[in-house]
Parts: structure tokens; sequence; C-alpha cells
């Protein structure tokens, strides 16, 4: 008898436990529904919330292929502000940007500050051979610029003889400190950006953001030296951060767009 007891015991048991699934609705307290958290993939972008992802000094034949893949597999569109002399050493990278449709801006023939500087006609004969440099490899002309190391530096002279020849300038409003001569890691690049963004967006300007993929560099030294060992560092953290910045963009909603004579100012 004790013993057909226990086998009905085992029986229900075994009853039960077929029974009972896992649930595969997310727990939430009685009376309240589950909150779902919403990936940046599952973000609609709001066409009129647009974000300029802005590399300088470029292009590269390392760093700027790295960027070029992120953006591709991400799916979006950035900006690269070109120096005339990269772009003859790297035709190839530079046609690559064209091709997968990302904007292009002017960065001067030669970013050699103490020529562009020496006075307003120096400057805009470099900013006219950067553009000649670029129609040639391909691209459309741009009136365009950045001036390196931002607007800053121009004067009312400059800024004026510049802008008389039809140039445009383009300047940032969200730095990721990338060109901090001791070097940067990639978290700290990330919260630079992030915290960045929010601060335009409390302010209600559309952010543009500054990394750099970087001047032509040689990654085989030896003894590169204490400055070189930190701008390639820097470089790479540009590339480790980029896929972390995109998402962060994503999941607020931006749209990610191209420079272009639309393109509001910074400040």
């Amino acid at each position: 008898m004790i013993y057909r007891f226990a086998l009905l015991i085992i029986a229900a048991a075994v009853l039960i436990s077929g029974c009972a699934k896992a649930s595969t609705e997310p727990l939430a307290p009685a009376g309240h529904e589950a909150v779902v958290v919403a990936g940046a993939q599952d973000i609609v972008p709001d066409p009129a919330k647009k974000v300029y992802l802005t590399f300088d000094d470029g292009p590269n034949s390392y760093f700027t292929k790295l960027i070029l893949d992120i953006l591709k597999q991400s799916g979006v569109k950035a900006t690269f502000v070109v120096i005339g002399s990269n772009i003859e050493k790297n035709p190839e990278v530079f046609k690559r940007i064209l091709d997968e449709g990302h904007s292009v801006v002017n960065h001067t023939f030669c970013h050699d500050y103490k020529k562009l500087y020496e006075s307003p006609e120096a400057f805009l004969s470099d900013l006219d051979r950067c553009d000649k440099i670029i129609t040639a490899f391909g691209g459309k002309a741009v009136k365009i610029y950045r001036a390196p190391g931002g607007s800053s530096r121009l004067n009312q002279d400059f800024y004026e003889f510049i802008c008389s020849s039809g140039y445009k300038t383009l300047d940032w409003n969200v730095s990721s400190a990338d060109s901090d001569p001791k070097g940067i890691g990639k978290e700290q690049l990330v919260s630079n950006v992030k915290n960045g963004v929010i601060n335009m967006e409390k302010m209600e300007k559309a952010p543009i953001i500054l990394m750099h993929d970087g001047t032509e560099i040689y990654l085989g030294l030896e003894n590169p030296g204490e400055a070189v060992e930190n701008y390639i560092r820097s470089r790479e953290s540009d590339v480790a951060a980029l896929p972390e910045i995109i998402d962060f963009l994503k999941s607020r909603g931006y749209t990610f767009a191209g420079v272009d004579e639309h393109t509001p100012p910074a400040w």
C-alpha cells in the first residue's frame, strides 16, 4: 500500500512539472506592466534631429579605412575634413570616402600653421590648392572649410577675406579631445562626446562632433617617441570608441548627416 502511494506521488509530480513551462514574458510587480528598454536599433531616427560626425586630417592609409569599415557596418554617413597632401598620398582611400557617400570638407593643402597664418592671401591660396586636389581626384568643388586649429585662429581680416572668396567656415561644438598631445583612452573619449552631445541638446543645437582619422603616419617605427606613440594611441581610441558613440547617437534618435551648405553653424 505504501509502495503504491509513493508511486502515485511521483506520477503527480511528473505531470505537474511537465505542465509548468517557463514564462517567456518579462517579470513585473503585480499591477504593473513590464518595461522593455529599447536598444539603439529600435529607435526610429528623427529626420529633423541631425548629428554631424566629422573626422579631421586624413585620409591616411590605415585608420581612415578602419573608420570607413565601422561607418559602413553601422549604416551611417559622416564628413571627412581632408588635407590635400594626404589625398595625393592616399587617392584610393579618398575614392572610397566618395564612393561610400560621405561628405568632404576642405582642411587646406598643407595644414602648416606657419605658412597658413602668414597672411589671408596665403591661407586662401592653400584652400584653393586643396580644392583643386579634391576635384582632380574625383570630388566636387568644396566651398566649406575648417581652419586648422579652428576658426578662433582667424582674425577679422582673415575671416572676411576668405568669406569674400565664397568659402564658408565649419567649426565644431562637441570635442572628443582626441588631439590632446598626452593621448586619450577610449573611455574618456566616449565620455567627452556623450557629455558634449547632451550639452548641445540642452542648448537646442545640432551636435557637430570633432574626431580625427589623422594624418598619414608610419606605424612601423621601432622607437617612435612619446609624441608619436600618444598620437597613435589616440587614433586607436577613435576607432575603438566609434561603435559606442554611434550606438549612443542612434539611441537618442539622431539622423546622421553629412556637412553641406545647409549645415547650421556650430555656435
